[in-house]
C-alpha cells in the first residue's frame, strides 16, 4: 500500500459463535508521545495521492507528524467497533466525514459500502450529492427515521447470514454520527445495534460512531462494547480515563482537529485533513 502508518489493534479475542444478542469487552493501559508536533494543512486527496490502494479495505484517520497518512485497515474480525470521543466542536463529525471520503478514494464499491445514521442529515448532503459516492451508499438516514431501523435490521440479518458461511460480499462501514441520539431508535433496533457493536466486525460490518465526551456517563452501556477508542480534546481527566481505558492519555493538550489512538504499544497522534482533493 506504499508508505503509510497503520493502526494496530492490541485486543485479543477468542473467536466464538455469536450468542443471541448480548455481551461485552475491553481494552488496555497507557503510554504517551509528543502532542505539540508541526502539522501543515492538507486535504484527504493530497494525503492519499502518495499511496497505492491495498488488497484489504482501508479508511483514512488523518495525517501523522511525519506527514504520512494514518490508515485503519478493515478485515480484522477482532478489531471490533470504533468510537470517536471528544468535547463539543472539536471535530467529531468532520472525522467521520474524512473516513467516508477516504473510503470512496481507497476502495472500489465492490469491496466497501457505507451506511450513515445522523441527527443532522443536512451535514451530509454535500457528500450524498456527489455522483461517485452514490454507488457506495447504503443510505443516509436520521436517527428518528424509520429507515434507519430498517438499515440496522438488514445489517444484523446480513451479519448472521455471513457468520453461517452462506454469503460473502463487500465490507460495510456503518457510521453513527452522534451516539447520543441512539435512544431515538425503537427497543428492537437498539437491541440489534448493540449486537452489531459486539459482533458485526466478525462478519465484515464495521461500526464507527462518535460521542460527545460530556455525555459519557449517561451512555456507558453503549460506549462499553467499543474495542477501538479514538479520542480528541477532553479536559476532564476522569472522563478521559473512562473513555480511553488508560491513564495519562494527555488528551487535554490536544487542539481541535487533533486525535489520538492507542496502537498496541504507544499513543499515536494525528490531525484531520480538509475534505476534498
Amino acid at each position: 500500500m506504499g508508505a503509510v502508518n497503520m493502526i494496530v489493534n492490541d485486543v485479543k479475542v477468542n473467536r466464538k459463535p455469536f450468542p443471541p444478542i448480548n455481551t461485552r469487552n475491553r481494552v488496555r493501559q497507557p503510554g504517551a508521545d509528543k502532542l505539540r508536533v508541526p502539522f501543515k494543512a492538507t486535504t484527504v486527496g493530497r494525503l492519499l495521492n502518495s499511496i497505492r490502494p491495498g488488497n484489504s479495505p482501508a479508511l483514512l484517520l488523518g495525517e501523522c507528524a511525519d506527514g504520512l497518512p494514518f490508515l485503519i485497515k478493515l478485515g480484522d474480525p477482532f478489531m471490533g467497533a470504533a468510537l470517536i470521543g471528544c468535547e463539543r466542536s472539536t471535530g467529531k463529525t468532520h472525522h467521520l466525514q474524512v473516513l467516508a471520503e477516504s473510503a470512496v478514494k481507497l476502495n472500489p464499491p465492490s469491496a466497501l459500502q457505507i451506511g450513515i445514521i445522523t441527527f443532522k442529515p443536512g451535514e451530509w448532503q454535500f457528500w450524498e450529492r456527489k455522483p461517485e459516492n452514490k454507488k457506495y451508499l447504503q443510505g443516509i438516514f436520521a436517527w428518528y427515521d424509520p429507515w434507519a431501523e430498517v438499515l440496522i435490521k438488514n445489517l444484523t440479518e446480513l451479519a448472521e447470514t455471513r457468520y453461517d458461511g452462506a454469503k460473502t460480499g463487500a465490507q460495510i462501514v456503518l457510521i453513527l454520527d452522534d451516539l447520543g441520539f441512539v435512544e431515538e431508535l425503537s427497543y428492537e433496533a437498539q437491541v440489534n445495534l448493540r449486537w452489531l457493536l459486539e459482533y458485526g466486525a466478525q462478519a465484515g460490518i464495521f461500526v464507527v460512531a462518535s460521542i460527545n465526551s460530556g455525555q459519557l456517563d449517561r451512555f456507558r452501556f453503549w460506549v462499553e462494547p467499543f474495542r477501538t477508542r479514538i479520542v480528541g480534546r477532553i479536559t476532564d481527566k476522569i472522563v478521559a480515563e473512562t473513555l480511553t481505558l488508560r491513564k495519562n492519555s494527555a488528551v487535554d493538550a490536544l487542539e481541535p482537529g487533533m486525535f489520538r489512538v492507542w496502537t498496541c504499544s504507544k499513543w499515536r497522534t494525528y490531525r484531520l485533513p480538509l475534505l476534498g482533493d
